[in-house]
């Protein structure tokens, strides 16, 4: 499944799995990897310490993650890796409620964050979304060997979700391709992240 995914274009593989694998049901376990409290700035999909297995994707997708604050606090950034001019966006999971954006310049495959115009106030045990729209152009991908959900700091990653052809705009994807019902994740696409400092 490596070989394929690192050898045809992703669309191609989005049809390989939805045609040939029945994607496990999620159970909700975590695998915590750090927890902090100290209301020190956090960036999840950066510290965990992942470099990136491919570079300079040409995707036509919005993609990011799906993930859960363990405490409250305020997402006062969005940004991720890639490469060329990019736009993240910020919503709420369970209702598509828009919560920001920003356009983060050029980071030239490295980590790369922009100041929301306000702070987002998120809150523990629910659930959100942050992604990049890739535009066909600079996407990059990260593989979790022991797959997804994990637990950053004071955030849980729950799946990785791409969207195919959307058009750009503040409303969040009514569907996604994959990601939005299964949380059985192998690679994070895109990328983007966001920094949370907990109270």
């Amino acid at each position: 499944l490596w070989m394929i995914m690192n050898s045809i274009p992703l669309l191609f593989f989005l049809s390989f799995i939805n045609a040939q694998i029945a994607l496990p049901t999620f159970q909700g376990v975590h695998k915590p990897h750090s927890t902090t409290s100290s209301g020190t700035p956090e960036n999840p999909a950066q510290s965990s310490g992942i470099s990136p297995d491919y570079t300079g994707g040409s995707w036509y997708y919005l993609m990011g993650y799906r993930f859960t604050p363990q405490v409250d606090g305020t997402i006062t950034q969005l940004g991720g890796l890639f490469n060329g001019t990019k736009n993240v966006y910020l919503w709420q999971w369970s209702n598509g409620n828009y919560l920001g954006s920003v356009s983060v310049s050029d980071p030239n495959n490295s980590w790369a964050y922009s100041n929301l115009s306000s702070a987002v106030s998120v809150s523990a045990n629910t659930e959100y979304v942050v992604c990049v729209w890739i535009n066909s152009s600079g996407g990059a991908r990260i593989p979790f060997v022991d797959r997804l959900p994990n637990t950053y700091g004071n955030i849980t990653i729950n799946s990785a979700v791409y969207r195919y052809g959307w058009s750009e705009s503040t409303t969040m994807p009514s569907s996604w391709n994959i990601g939005g019902s299964s949380a059985y994740i192998l690679y994070m696409w895109g990328l983007a992240d966001i920094t949370f400092i907990p109270d």
